[in-house]
């Protein structure tokens, strides 16, 4: 499925941001050897976005997943049927990003929606891409009492070594960008091996930088970054991400 270069696990191509400048944003991050992206669809006008030609140039290089956000405003339960067709048409890679958000009041019909999308990746055996804020407890609840065997993996992880280790028992591995700043807690990742790398583009800027958003192109000062951190080649870090690549996505 994948052309292993690098490979951006979690950016939002449809964010206007990066959606008005595309061509300009993926020759740039082609130019620095990344290859693939997988972008999450987070609404129903990001749905139908999918099927513009804009999308279709890019077809070779992009993947998408999809879920029902607990946090962005746009997403709603409403498109639960919308995703359930991007199931059926194998649309979609991935169910995400889904999740839990401690920043809405709204736990019990956040619970709600995750339950029944965590059902929607068993059916279709897709794996899922995890947002968490402030609720890992309860999150790592919900799946050792029901959906112990969930694939995928926590996109954006920035906690705790306990958190690390609680989640490190479920077959899930741990997406890494400018936000993974626990130094020791990266280098656990890295020894587990079941790791990834991603941009969250035009989010998650790094710190201190002028640039107005996050680019694709970051990616590879993201990787940079965690060599730095860990003290191993970014070609091997890249070598063991297509491995994992293959074993969640086939």
């Amino acid at each position: 499925m994948f052309d292993y270069g690098w490979i951006d696990t979690h950016c939002h191509l449809m964010d206007e941001r990066i959606f008005r400048n595309l061509k300009a944003e993926i020759s740039s991050a082609e130019n620095v050897g990344i290859n693939s992206f997988i972008s999450s669809v987070l609404c129903r006008e990001e749905y139908e976005m999918i099927k513009l030609p804009k999308f279709q140039k890019f077809r070779k290089f992009i993947y998408w997943s999809a879920g029902i956000h607990p946090y962005y405003e746009k997403s709603s339960e409403n498109d639960f049927e919308f995703l359930i067709k991007l199931c059926d048409e194998n649309k979609i890679v991935a169910i995400g990003e889904i999740g839990l958000d401690k920043r809405r009041d709204n736990h019990e019909k956040q619970k709600k929606i995750l339950l029944q999308q965590l059902d929607l990746s068993k059916n279709y055996q897709l794996p899922v891409i995890f947002h968490v804020v402030k609720n890992y407890y309860e999150l790592h609840k919900i799946l050792k009492d029901n959906f112990p065997k969930t694939r995928g993996f926590l996109h954006g992880f920035n906690s705790s070594q306990a958190v690390f280790e609680n989640f490190s028992k479920f077959d899930l591995g741990f997406s890494l960008n400018f936000c993974s700043s626990n130094p020791e807690v990266v280098k656990n990742i890295i020894r587990r091996g079941f790791y990834f790398f991603e941009t969250d583009a035009p989010y998650q800027k790094e710190k201190g930088s002028k640039e107005e958003i996050n680019h694709l192109k970051n990616l590879v000062k993201v990787v940079e970054n965690i060599s730095g951190i860990t003290g191993i080649d970014i070609e091997i870090l890249k070598k063991k991400q297509s491995k994992n690549f293959r074993m969640l996505f086939g």
